[in-house]
């Protein structure tokens, strides 16, 4: 074989294996990866008409949440449509610094991965080479929280909820990443707001996302070869 095949074959067999660079992912992503992942729970419960309905789940922030609190009442939907019980909310409480002793942390983000990304202008072949600092590990913290008036609801909730966790822990994906979920441990905060009131059956359940923060924008490209043509006469 020829030193210009040799180096073609060589060249080529490199740009079929590779890994496009990874995708962003902000805590507004993995917000909304925990909302789908807790949405997709086949949940079936019965309404006041006695009609079989999934219960909405609601995003608040912890403003609206510590207002809805006060009250119960108004708390709307995506179509801005009053809710009835049973309901569910989902409400971030905080962001804290990673925990997870598997990630440990280089003093300064000192520790990068090198990402090969292939490049064909449609005459050359070639790749780009991407520096990226580590990710910034987070701990986020979540309240998922149901209402309802039932006590038939509430077995239901938990049995639910439990066989999703049943390792205490899921996994959710979002951009690519596989992120674990934690369930802290279910309580109940029943509640009524004067003794006329009916009576509601509040459930909380905590959960913690062992995250990252990947910013592309971070990623930097250094200099490399780009694969040209190389013509070369052995002699016999």
């Amino acid at each position: 074989m020829s030193t210009s095949k040799n180096i073609n074959k060589l060249l080529d067999k490199s740009f079929k294996n590779f890994n496009q660079l990874p995708q962003k992912l902000f805590l507004e992503d993995i917000d909304g990866g925990v909302y789908n992942f807790l949405k997709s729970i086949d949940i079936s419960l019965v309404n006041d008409e006695n009609k079989a309905i999934k219960p909405p789940i609601v995003f608040l922030s912890q403003e609206r949440w510590a207002e809805f609190k006060l009250n119960w009442r108004g708390l709307r939907d995506e179509s801005n449509e009053e809710m009835t019980m049973p309901f569910g909310t989902l409400g971030r409480k905080s962001v804290k610094q990673g925990t997870s002793p598997l990630k440990r942390t280089i003093p300064k983000r000192k520790k990068f991965t090198f990402l090969k990304v292939p490049i064909f202008d449609g005459t050359l072949k070639g790749y780009e080479l991407y520096k990226m600092p580590q990710p910034v590990w987070v701990d986020l913290e979540y309240e998922l929280r149901f209402l309802t008036h039932y006590m038939q609801d509430v077995n239901k909730i938990y049995e639910k909820i439990l066989d999703s966790f049943a390792d205490l822990q899921g996994y959710i994906n979002i951009n690519g990443y596989y992120l674990p979920i934690k369930l802290e441990g279910p309580n109940e905060e029943n509640t009524t707001d004067d003794v006329n009131a009916d009576r509601k059956f509040h459930l909380v359940f905590p959960l913690t996302v062992y995250g990252k923060i990947v910013d592309p924008n971070n990623f930097e490209k250094v200099n490399t070869i780009t694969k040209v043509i190389i013509d070369i006469t052995e002699m016999p």
